[in-house]
């Protein structure tokens, strides 16, 4: 009786053991970056100040994206619609960053915009006041800017200049953080992600930029115009803000670095689905 025991605990501890060996060798990793197949990375950030000292400026065609915790707001966003449907589960996400200048003080965390802000649009300058000609782009004060000066409210969810509210703008608990002591110049700077992932990637999933439409910048648009009406339109995929914690700006390459390996990515691991 003890060894036909025995001989049954053997066996089912031997199939849990298979079950998790098959479980490993089914996971699948697919990366999203900037390169000569996928198109899908939107990156820029923002900077404070009046309208002629970076507040109307865009910088999403700059080669670098610059964060802190104040004056410099990273935005990032990552077209996943070719993960709808073939996942049964979200294993992991990982934000992975290249620092440039790899300061040592404070640290980098990574939020979930509100679906309010999700109109956002990448651009095509790298600095310089942009005033008038509707360029369609992302500054301080404005999601999207449409020209001329910001009398009309700033069309970021707080109806104040900068997506810097916390709990209003973006979630007020990070989706994951890392020190910036971690950082080394040109290698790697990853961010792993907490919380519900596979309802974050459900999300994120739906939506695809509307590729007739670009803003001057060259890059597809994620939502229809809109204008000045309120509130903005929105898309499933609102993307994430970077932030620090301190005065320090750390700088990262951005997805218009010129070495390829060197542009944000985001891993995701996952449980595909069986095929019938």
């Amino acid at each position: 009786m003890r060894i036909l025991k025995f001989w049954n605990s053997f066996l089912i501890c031997f199939v849990i053991i298979l079950s998790e060996v098959n479980a490993n060798e089914s996971t699948v990793t697919v990366v999203f970056k900037n390169d000569a197949k996928y198109k899908g990375t939107d990156d820029t950030f923002v900077r404070k100040g009046s309208s002629f000292s970076g507040g109307m400026s865009n910088f999403g065609r700059c080669s670098r994206i610059e964060i802190n915790e104040q004056t410099r707001l990273g935005l990032i966003r990552f077209d996943v619609s070719s993960l709808f449907k073939k996942y049964i589960k979200i294993n992991s996400i990982t934000l992975r960053l290249f620092s440039k200048n790899a300061p040592k003080s404070g640290s980098i965390s990574v939020h979930r915009l509100n679906i309010k802000n999700s109109a956002w649009r990448e651009g095509g300058n790298c600095g310089g006041t942009v005033i008038g000609a509707n360029r369609h782009e992302v500054t301080w004060f404005h999601l999207a800017d449409y020209g001329g000066f910001p009398s009309p409210p700033p069309s970021w969810a707080s109806r104040t200049a900068g997506p810097s509210t916390a709990g209003v703008d973006y979630d007020e608990k990070a989706l994951g953080s890392a020190p910036n002591t971690n950082s080394k110049e040109n290698s790697k700077f990853d961010i792993m992600f907490d919380g519900d992932l596979s309802a974050l990637i459900n999300d994120w999933a739906l939506a695809t930029p509307i590729q007739e439409q670009r803003d001057l910048g060259g890059n597809p648009s994620w939502t229809a115009d809109w204008n000045w009406a309120q509130p903005a339109a929105e898309t499933a995929n609102e993307g994430m803000l970077l932030k620090g914690t301190d005065g320090d700006i750390h700088v990262f390459h951005s997805s218009e670095a010129e070495n390829s390996e060197l542009r944000p990515q985001l891993i995701v691991t996952y449980q595909p689905r069986k095929k019938s």
